[in-house]
C-alpha cells in the first residue's frame, strides 16, 4: 500500500517525509543503528523505511514528527544544556514520546470540554 507523504512546517522551518529502501544510509542514526524511521534535523528530513506499512506507518511517522517539533522548536539544544552527552539521546526519545503520546489526547480531550473543535494553528481536532 502506497500514500502520500506530504512535507509539512514546524516553527517556520519546512521538513519533508521520504520513503526509503531498507539500508539506506537516512535510516542509520547517529548511534550507528539502523532505524525504521530516523529525523535528520540538519536536512529538516524524515526517512521511513518503505518495509513500514499502516497502521504502523501513522504511529512512526507520528513518533518522527514529534522529533521534528521537538528540533524545530530548539527543545533539544535545552536538552543538551542542562544534561550530560550520555543522555541526551534516552532524554530526546523520552521528550518525542511525550509529544507523540499525549498531544493528540490533550487536543481531543480539550476539543470536547469546548463543545467544538479546538483550533489551534490552523489545526482542528
Amino acid at each position: 500500500m502506497r500514500c502520500s507523504l506530504e512535507p509539512f512546517v514546524v516553527n517556520g522551518e519546512a521538513w519533508r517525509v521520504v520513503r526509503v529502501p531498507p539500508g539506506d544510509p537516512r535510516l542509520v542514526d547517529r548511534t550507528g543503528l539502523s532505524r525504521k524511521a530516523t529525523a535528520d534535523p540538519a536536512a529538516r528530513e524524515i526517512a521511513i523505511s518503505e518495509l513500514v506499512m499502516p497502521p504502523e506507518l501513522d504511529r512512526v511517522l507520528l513518533h518522527e514528527v514529534a522529533h521534528a517539533v521537538t528540533m524545530s522548536h530548539g527543545l533539544l539544544s535545552g536538552i543538551r544544556a542542562v544534561l550530560p552527552e550520555d543522555l541526551w539521546v534516552p532524554v530526546e526519545e523520552w521528550a518525542a514520546q511525550v509529544v507523540e503520546n499525549h498531544a493528540i489526547e490533550a487536543a481531543v480531550l480539550a476539543s470536547r470540554s469546548l463543545g467544538r473543535p479546538l483550533c489551534i494553528s490552523g489545526f482542528c481536532t
